[in-house]
């Protein structure tokens, strides 16, 4: 028989032991596969959709909440800019486009979003996200187009109605705008963008909800200024003709107009340096401190295991194995229930990620994909088997150095 069945033989004679010490090594694994693989595509979505629009222009404030708002829709507007400002900076050399947004009403915590039939036809690389499923795009004011993942959660398709609610908070002091309903025409197709969980209308629809008699009328603001809704956006996203001058238009834009301009990847990535960075490294370090205590668990259950078979070993010996393949049997142990812990651990991994993925799509749009065998998870599982194996040095040497006279002569 060989090394390799015997030590087999032996985890499965003590299957609790074995068992438990395997599910120690695997919940070490599952969170450290976890955490690498969701901080890589999390990561990866958030700057790919960060990267497809070059700058991102809205009132001056805090540069992350302007990105997080506009592209994201995670976080309220900074307020509004004027869209005399946004037609002049369309009309800047190496700008070739600049959608304007108008935000300010949600349907079920849903932000209703305001802007150009232009904005439906953007594509970048081979990705379309504002692509159909069903319906078609609006052609009038109060038609709108909704994401697959609104359709989804509140049942909304191709012909229904709805009306908004003023603001991002829901609760039962919002303002609803009963008498200005919008018609569906209009349903994504799954993005796996924060697309999924935005209504899209023409702009005028939002500054026609917004719109009072006064304002209609021709309102004074406290200056004595005239003000209508039409004459603000919230937002504009643009799009350069090569992302190598996103710096220097970035620069132009905040230094000669009233308002701001943010690169959106750049701002992602100082969010992740500075924020997700540090949760990352806690949680790796939760994970390696599971398997080094999982490490021990190998090394005390395969200890007590050699002192309780001490007698079969000096018989093993007595037939003729030596030292080194007495030392390597414990060894293989040792790997088996390593190995064993990174199957069951990636197992657990996948399925964590599975349902985090879920939960991330329906709050942020986002569809995480399955463990993949990245450098940096090939380097976490090869440093889980290697702490596995050192475990079971110190009882293979325990083993290595049978007395057979002695052990033969006890009971």
């Amino acid at each position: 028989m060989s090394l390799w069945r015997i030590a087999w033989s032996y985890l499965w004679n003590r299957k609790l032991t074995t068992i438990m010490t395997v599910l120690s090594v695997a919940l070490g694994v599952a969170l450290i596969s976890a955490v690498l693989t969701l901080r890589e595509q999390t990561q990866k979505r958030f700057e790919e959709e960060g990267q497809a629009f070059d700058l991102v222009i809205g009132a001056k404030g805090n540069p992350l909440q302007l990105v997080l708002s506009t592209v994201y829709f995670l976080d309220a507007p900074v307020g509004n800019i004027q869209k005399a400002d946004i037609d002049k900076i369309r009309t800047m050399e190496d700008v070739t486009a600049a959608f304007p947004l108008g935000m300010g009403d949600t349907y079920k915590g849903y932000r209703i979003v305001g802007t150009v039939r232009e904005l439906m036809d953007f594509k970048w690389g081979e990705r379309h996200p504002y692509a159909l499923a069903d319906g078609r795009y609006w052609e009038k004011p109060y038609e709108a187009v909704i994401g697959q993942g609104v359709a989804q959660d509140t049942g909304l398709k191709v012909g229904a109605t709805f009306t908004g609610m003023h603001g991002f908070v829901q609760g039962g002091g919002a303002e609803e705008h009963a008498e200005k309903p919008y018609t569906v025409v209009g349903v994504m197709a799954l993005s796996g963008t924060p697309n999924d969980r935005a209504i899209f209308c023409d702009i005028q629809s939002v500054w026609d909800v917004h719109e009072h008699p006064a304002d209609a009328a021709g309102g004074a603001d406290n200056d004595g200024h005239e003000h209508h809704p039409g004459d603000e956006v919230t937002a504009a996203l643009v799009k350069l003709a090569t992302p190598a001058m996103r710096f220097e238009l970035k620069d132009k834009i905040n230094k000669g107009y009233n308002v701001m301009a943010a690169v959106p990847v750049m701002e992602i990535q100082k969010l992740y340096d500075q924020l997700l960075g540090t949760a990352k490294a806690v949680l790796l370090a939760i994970g390696y401190l599971v398997v080094v205590i999982s490490s021990m668990s190998i090394l005390i259950g395969l200890y007590m295991a050699i002192l309780q078979r001490r007698r079969d070993l000096a018989i093993m010996r007595a037939l003729g194995a030596t030292r080194g393949e007495i030392f390597g049997a414990v060894l293989i142990e040792a790997f088996w229930v390593t190995l064993l812990g990174l199957v069951a651990g990636w197992a657990l991994g996948v399925l964590t990620c599975k349902l985090l993925g879920l939960y991330l799509a329906a709050k942020l749009g986002f569809h995480i994909a399955a463990i993949s065998l990245s450098a940096d998870l090939i380097t976490a599982y090869s440093a889980v088997l290697l702490m596995g194996m050192i475990a079971g040095i110190l009882p293979a040497w325990q083993a290595y150095r049978t007395d057979i006279a002695r052990d033969l002569a006890e009971p």
